[in-house]
């Protein structure tokens, strides 16, 4: 009985790895800002970990194509060291402070950032990520092999349809209730016309500008 301790411990150690990585979902998505031309430097992606616990997604990659192994040069790699603390968000930002190409929109003329939130910045000149308007899909993956987590809206990008519907300028997709992920985008997905980056969708509008941690991405 002794000899089979290890074997269980084992087992037991990566069904509970494997529970981590699955619990981190793509949460709220803002594809399509409001303003004249719903400029991309306003689009945003928000992760969320509602496990027990902390999550490292250090090298973890976020693309709107299915990998299996194929890694794009505009998808986006986590740094080395990113966590996502249990119960916690994480929050990539395509301009946080009007320093790609200076022409006034940017994530915080619309939106605040709640304290302890971490943000990677990941636009250039031009955006690196792009969502389309009319649809699209979005795959987080631990390994660019298969998907950790994945959602698509509209006509579904490589995805086909099925996926949530799309939303108003202005409005961001949510899951309802915060978290939900029962696979099904369409019933996981709906429309909050009051967005609310790095906090539950069920929560009130962050309003106020609080501290916030900026990390550096790199890209492949």
């Amino acid at each position: 009985m002794k000899a089979l301790l290890p074997v269980v411990i084992m087992v037991t150690l990566v069904f509970t790895a494997g529970l981590s990585q699955a619990d981190v979902v793509i949460n709220e998505v803002m594809y399509h800002p409001s303003g004249d031309d719903g400029d991309d430097d306003l689009q945003w992606i928000e992760l969320y970990n509602p496990g027990s616990q902390d999550v490292d997604v250090g090298g973890w990659i976020l693309a709107n194509h299915p990998l299996q192994g194929s890694i794009k040069s505009r998808d986006l790699v986590f740094p080395t060291g990113t966590v996502i603390p249990h119960d916690g968000y994480l929050l990539l930002v395509n301009d946080l402070d009007d320093g790609q190409d200076h022409d006034g929109e940017y994530f915080g003329t619309h939106w605040a950032v709640p304290a302890g939130v971490q943000v990677i910045e990941y636009g250039h000149d031009y955006p690196l990520l792009s969502l389309d308007r009319g649809g699209d899909d979005l795959h987080l993956s631990a390994d660019g092999q298969k998907d950790t987590d994945v959602m698509w809206y509209g006509h579904g990008g490589e995805m086909g349809g099925g996926g949530a519907s799309t939303v108003t300028a202005g409005s961001s997709l949510g899951r309802k209730p915060n978290g939900k992920d029962s696979g099904d985008p369409a019933a996981d997905f709906v429309e909050f016309s009051h967005p609310t980056p790095g906090a539950s969708n069920q929560s009130a509008p962050v309003s106020e500008r609080s501290t916030w941690s900026k990390i550096k991405l790199l890209f492949r």
